[in-house]
């Protein structure tokens, strides 16, 4: 039988999965314990029932009231046709995953994606596969290593990804023509570039070093659940009128033996 969604999207499930550790003395109720149920033995139910709390959690935050403002004033207007997640990790074994993931299914609500939602990450496990089925979330069959090129506007949502995964991501879009279609959730780059050694930028993330001079930065609030799940994440586009003032020899600021 087919799982129903509901109006948040979220399979419907009619209980909770909590296991009973019933005191042998039995004496009246207050003795009884309760844990949760291990993540390594959820089903669809179970992980949707986090989520649907998770979520909950998230949109009645202050975090998420004043997200909401700045994806009006500066995401909504990138079109995005696309989202590409790229390292949430696994929404069975983490709770960032979890929380990272809800947040990507609120932007393709938030901005009425017309395309497809990818993802891709390593660890994800089987029920990880099967909730990504369910949401209508196309899985990448192999790894890419951020090497995706966007031929429409295209949203990649990569929060706390590695450095060089968010310069593989600019490699395959280093054009004129291109880069304009790229809008990036994840870590500032300027971040990195301010304060690690240029000898290991240009070998490990050379694409970082040239972008940070020419994309536009906003970033997220400060505060969600002691600032560990969405710390330092921002959105950073590429303006097309600061792409088409760049001279030609910009796009060679990259060493062809990195590229």
């Amino acid at each position: 039988m087919t799982d129903q969604l509901d109006e948040d999207g979220f399979v419907k499930v009619e209980r909770f999965k909590y296991k009973p550790v019933i005191s042998s003395k039995k004496k009246n109720k207050k003795n009884s314990r309760y844990t949760f149920q291990d993540p390594d033995d959820w089903n669809i139910d179970d992980i949707s029932i986090n989520l649907k709390q998770r979520r909950e959690a998230l949109v009645n935050s202050r975090f998420y009231k004043d997200l909401l403002v700045i994806f009006d004033d500066h995401l909504v207007a990138t079109k995005p046709h696309d989202i590409v997640c790229y390292g949430i990790g696994s929404m069975q074994k983490s709770k960032n995953a979890q929380y990272q993931f809800v947040l990507a299914l609120l932007l393709r609500e938030l901005l009425k994606i017309p395309g497809t939602m990818y993802i891709f990450d390593p660890v994800m496990t089987a029920l990880d596969m099967e909730l990504c089925k369910l949401h209508k979330i196309e899985i990448i069959a192999e790894n890419e290593d951020g090497k995706r090129l966007a031929d429409k506007p295209t949203l990649f949502y990569m929060p706390h990804c590695g450095r060089g995964l968010y310069s593989n991501t600019l490699s395959a879009n280093w054009n004129e023509k291109h880069l304009p279609n790229v809008t990036i959730i994840g870590n500032r780059f300027d971040m990195y570039v301010g304060s690690q050694l240029e000898k290991d930028l240009k070998r490990e993330c050379p694409y970082l070093i040239p972008a940070v001079d020419i994309l536009d930065v906003v970033l997220f609030p400060k505060e969600f659940d002691n600032n560990q799940i969405f710390s330092d994440l921002s959105i950073q586009t590429f303006p097309k009128e600061t792409i088409d003032k760049l001279e030609p020899d910009f796009w060679l600021s990259v060493p062809k033996d990195v590229q």
